[in-house]
């Protein structure tokens, strides 16, 4: 009869034990989070008329002069003024909370090709270095959810996909949709959760960033003269990050600086340890 007694009691104490696992599972450690709505690309002008991020449009052979790789091309780029109405008015102006701002450029893009097929333009955001045109990819902030942004299309049967490089340098192409579609349209990305965003070792130095915009033209559709017109890429995202006890020791540039200025240990063949 003991023996009964304390079987039931290890029993009991099993039942509750796992009542109590299934009770912390269903109410998870919440995290905190700051969740934003941030700017990616406006495609607006400085102070003084110009742009404050280049864009280029590279095609491939088909999209140039004479069919080569080398050829002009046959796109254009321009800052045009035009906007979508319904997000910044008929005035172009959007107030964000601290004050009210004119958003009336966007990026124009006209597309031309010497054949129909699956032709292809990719839009890089790029720099001007040592008088070398070269890829300067946007950085995101925090951890993206997702990205909007603002297409205004003709009903050409063209397609848009981007290019993302995530922290390790790995690139992920993500659809942004069909263009068929007549005026501005408002597109949305969601960021998949297979997409590295942070890391164990240094969550600081992560750059996830957007490379470039890709525009597709289907085999049967027109290829003279479509005008795209892009505004104001936003993103979405948990600017949420841990200050940890020497966090700065986590940036690039920082330790970049500190380790030049460092005095440094003589090296060996200068030394003996005898």
């Amino acid at each position: 009869m003991t023996e009964n007694i304390s079987i039931i009691k290890k029993l009991f104490i099993i039942f509750v034990i796992f009542s109590l696992l299934n009770v912390f599972s269903i109410f998870p450690e919440e995290k905190a989070s700051n969740i934003q709505s941030v700017t990616l690309e406006d495609f607006e002008l400085d102070q003084n008329g110009k742009q404050k991020r280049l864009w280029i449009a590279v095609p491939e052979r088909f999209g140039r002069e004479n069919n080569s790789d080398t050829g002009k091309s046959l796109q254009e780029v321009a800052w045009v003024e035009a906007w979508p109405e319904a997000y910044f008015g008929r005035e172009g102006k959007y107030d964000d909370g601290n004050e009210v701002k004119n958003y009336k450029t966007s990026l124009g893009v006209k597309l031309e090709f010497n054949r129909r097929g699956y032709n292809k333009v990719e839009l890089y955001p790029v720099e001007e270095k040592d008088g070398k045109i070269i890829g300067n990819p946007i950085i995101f902030k925090g951890r993206v959810k997702q990205i909007d942004l603002w297409i205004w299309g003709s009903n050409y049967n063209y397609d848009m996909e981007m290019v993302l490089m995530d922290y390790k340098g790995i690139y992920h192409r993500l659809p942004v949709g069909n263009l068929k579609h007549i005026g501005w349209k408002n597109f949305i990305v969601t960021i998949p959760n297979y997409i590295p965003q942070t890391s164990s070792y240094n969550p600081n130095s992560l750059k996830f960033s957007l490379v470039k915009l890709e525009i597709w033209t289907a085999p049967d559709e027109r290829v003279t003269g479509a005008y795209v017109y892009i505004d104001h890429i936003k993103y979405l995202t948990d600017l949420m990050e841990t200050q940890y006890d020497g966090y700065n020791l986590g940036n690039d540039n920082t330790v970049k600086n500190l380790w030049e200025k460092a005095p440094k240990a003589p090296e060996k063949t200068q030394t003996t340890t005898k």
